[in-house]
């Protein structure tokens, strides 16, 4: 696996895990229960605010998760690259 992919990866994890503790740190929950509560958060929003269905909200909410990871992915992948040349 080449470099920038793993640091690509790293970054993508870290910027999943930052959103994950901005949203749980505001509830008064364990850190073991962050995730949980970001999902369910996240998902109630959409589906209180957005008016959408429960599984439409989850699925949503799993989109949310996933585009931020792969956004983090892809800066880090190009930054890495910028930096090895």
């Amino acid at each position: 696996m080449q470099r920038s992919t793993l640091i690509g990866l790293k970054i993508g994890l870290l910027a999943l895990l930052a959103f994950i503790a901005a949203i749980g740190m505001s509830v008064n929950a364990p850190a073991t229960h962050w995730l949980q509560e970001a999902f369910l958060g996240l998902s109630f929003s959409f589906g209180f605010g957005l008016g959408l269905p429960d599984i439409a909200a989850y699925a949503a909410s799993a989109l949310v998760f996933l585009a931020i990871f792969c956004a983090g992915y892809f800066l880090g992948k190009l930054v890495a690259r910028k930096l090895e040349n």
